[in-house]
């Protein structure tokens, strides 16, 4: 069949930030959180696909390449999210059509390399991407 993207972020953001961040770009989170996208994922609903495409088959997510066409905008994204007001997380996860998720991770956005982590997604895992400013 098909790969899908889905994913949410948490409520109580400042949704006039969050709709300037988004303006220009193929993703679009609603609000979530992980039993809802998990639940979404298993009964194969739309309500948590995080583009408006037929399918993400397509998509750069995953391909184990860092120079593939859209990791950088999504890379983009996600560090203008964190300026967005109430933002603490994003969750994102690609699945197979009738795949459900069968792990899940959590990360920090100032711990990584934001391209390598997105062309090594796994299938099947839903990935927390915590976008909170961390003091050390």
């Amino acid at each position: 069949m098909c790969y899908f993207l889905y994913g949410a972020i948490n409520d109580g953001i400042n949704t006039d930030d969050y709709e300037k961040t988004i303006k220009d770009t193929e993703y679009h989170f609603s609000f979530g959180n992980i039993e809802s996208v998990n639940k979404c994922v298993e009964s194969c609903d739309s309500s948590y696909r995080i583009t408006l495409n037929h399918c993400d088959c397509d998509t750069a997510i995953g391909q184990k390449h860092t120079n593939k066409k859209g990791l950088e905008e999504l890379k983009d994204l996600l560090l203008n999210l964190q300026n967005v007001r109430g933002i603490k997380y994003v969750l994102i996860s690609k699945n197979w059509w009738k795949e459900t998720n069968s792990k899940q991770e959590t990360v920090h956005i100032q711990e990584m390399d934001i391209l390598h982590f997105l062309a090594n997604m796994e299938d099947n895992c839903l990935y927390k991407i915590e976008l909170y400013k961390k003091y050390y």
